[in-house]
């Protein structure tokens, strides 16, 4: 089966490595790093889960 998107979602990784959106599935973080869909740029970030994920560590940090 081929991939039909043309541009994926930049997902954000926690501090473990695991995506944050998905922090229980190890694949899906290995997926993530090899496809390059991973970034630890909060603010390169497209994934609405991550986002919101990302906002709320942020607010819980002040």
């Amino acid at each position: 089966m081929r991939e039909t998107r043309t541009k994926r979602d930049l997902h954000a990784l926690n501090e473990d490595g695991m995506v944050m959106c998905n922090p229980r599935d190890k694949e899906a973080a290995h997926r993530a790093e090899v496809e390059g869909i991973a970034t630890l740029d909060a603010n390169a970030v497209t994934c609405r889960k991550c986002l919101d994920l990302v906002r709320q560590r942020a607010r819980s940090a002040t």
